[in-house]
């Protein structure tokens, strides 16, 4: 009995000992929430108009034949990229390219009649000057040498008939070369082939719209803004594009500022060119724009996550001693990532910017680095 007394009492002091040498965390350190938090600063914002549009070939051609005729051949397919004056279709030319032989053909001819006219002509002036020697020496008579000055001045009109009878066939053979290129129908820009028309043994005028040719090695945008900020928008600015389908940004630059407003939308229209050397980005495609126009200076500006929007009104969220404490603010003007806090705040407060959305006023929290608030 008195062995079993003194177990008891063994373990009795053994179980106080083991609980004097632990601590069981306090209910407020349980209920402490995680923030990262940021040092209030004076900064500078850049301002943007945040505006949409489609995007839109930086050049586009529509191809209609100027003759009437059957498809011979179609060397192109949609989406093949050409070169300028890449051959597109092929219509039947064969009454053109007789036409142009028979040219060919008379202009020879002429060229033959000048050349014999030409020969003539050597042959007048060679006997005037003999008759014009013969009269000076008294051996012909005056009747002679007329007779002689006749034949020298018809073969000068006779010489510029042929010459004006070569440039008229020169140009009717001109204009059958013209007619004949016409029957191949030719890429007008360089390009990608947006739709094709026609199909070989189908019939064309000038009034088919045969094909389309689009040239997307730079696209362009055109926004519009209005009058209360077209003037601090500049061509050359770099423009920062965010295309939603391909879920991505890329720049752009401001080619073009409309001088007066849309007559419809009393907007000012405002161009943008982009860079698409892989031809990613295609026409059609919806992107937002984000027009710089100006810059704020030595304001009080933090992340867009920072506010919260609650009944109409922004609150942020401070801490002090270990607590967050609910600030209601006014707030400016804002970006893709920091608005403007015109009022509510000053230097130098612990601004909360993760883990708000999960506070309450006068909630413990535990401040946190960026890294620790990542691996949680």
């Amino acid at each position: 009995m008195k062995r079993l007394t003194i177990l008891l009492l063994f373990f009795l002091l053994a179980s106080l000992f083991s609980g004097c040498g632990s601590k069981e965390p306090s209910s407020s350190e349980n209920s402490a929430i995680a923030v990262e938090v940021v040092t209030v600063t004076m900064t500078d914002m850049n301002k943007f108009y945040n505006t949409s549009g489609k995007i839109e070939a930086s050049a586009k051609a529509t191809i209609a034949p100027k003759v009437t005729g059957r498809v011979a051949e179609v060397n192109v397919k949609l989406g093949d990229r050409v070169e300028k004056g890449q051959v597109l279709f092929q219509i039947e030319a064969k009454d053109a390219y007789n036409q142009l032989t028979q040219s060919r053909a008379t202009l020879g001819m002429s060229q033959v009649s000048y050349d014999s006219a030409v020969q003539a002509l050597k042959d007048a002036q060679a006997n005037y000057d003999r008759y014009n020697a013969l009269f000076e020496s008294g051996v012909v008579s005056k009747n002679d040498l007329e007779q002689a000055t006749t034949k020298l001045v018809n073969a000068q009109l006779s010489l510029e008939q042929c010459r004006q009878q070569i440039n008229k066939d020169q140009a009717t053979l001109d204009t059958a070369q013209d007619n004949y290129y016409d029957y191949s129908v030719t890429a007008p820009i360089a390009g990608l082939i947006g739709a094709v028309n026609v199909e070989n043994g189908g019939m064309v005028s000038s009034q088919t719209d045969a094909a389309i040719i689009v040239n997307i090695d730079t696209v362009k945008v055109e926004a519009s803004v209005p009058e209360s900020v077209v003037n601090a928008i500049k061509p050359g600015t770099n423009v920062s594009i965010t295309i939603t389908s391909l879920n991505k940004s890329v720049e752009g630059t401001v080619t073009a500022v409309a001088p007066k407003a849309d007559s419809t939308t009393m907007g000012y229209p405002v161009e943008v060119t982009i860079a698409n050397p892989d031809g990613e980005i295609k026409p059609g495609m919806t992107v937002k724009i984000d027009l710089l126009t100006g810059a704020l200076q030595k304001i009080i500006a933090v992340p867009v996550d920072a506010v919260i929007e609650q009944d109409g009104q922004h609150i942020v969220y401070i801490v002090e001693d270990s607590k967050a404490r609910e600030v209601y603010v006014e707030t400016g003007v804002s970006n893709n990532s920091q608005i403007e806090i015109t009022k509510g705040l000053e230097e130098g407060q612990s601004l909360v910017v993760q883990g708000n959305r999960r506070l309450s006023d006068e909630q413990q929290v535990k401040m946190v680095t960026k890294q620790e608030g990542d691996s949680k």
